[in-house]
């Protein structure tokens, strides 16, 4: 699977956007959530997202990002039947670094 993850850098202002290769078999049955957790210890772990081990059931509303240009929870949003995904943070929020907003 092909992620492709919009990054922000606060202390430079820098943008980006970096692409990560993952196994589809790495995949099955993850969330969002759980591919972002996967980078960030595989791959990259300066991936900034918020992460969250109280709510974890869509509750809180803190993971919400856009995933190919829809608004979802990370949490909750499987990434089954996709051959890329395009992670940003949501339209509307201030970004603090990657997919971290307020």
């Amino acid at each position: 699977m092909k992620v492709l993850i919009d990054r922000y850098d606060p202390d430079t202002g820098l943008q980006r956007t970096d692409t990560f290769e993952i196994e589809n078999s790495a995949c099955e049955g993850m969330t969002v959530m759980g591919l972002l957790n996967y980078i960030s210890l595989h791959c990259d772990a300066t991936l900034a997202y918020y992460h969250h081990s109280v709510c974890d059931h869509g509750i809180c509303g803190r993971c919400t990002l856009s995933v190919n240009g829809k608004v979802r929870l990370a949490c909750l949003t499987p990434v089954t039947g996709y051959q890329e995904l395009h992670l940003a943070p949501a339209a509307g929020r201030v970004v603090i670094r990657d997919l971290v907003t307020k």
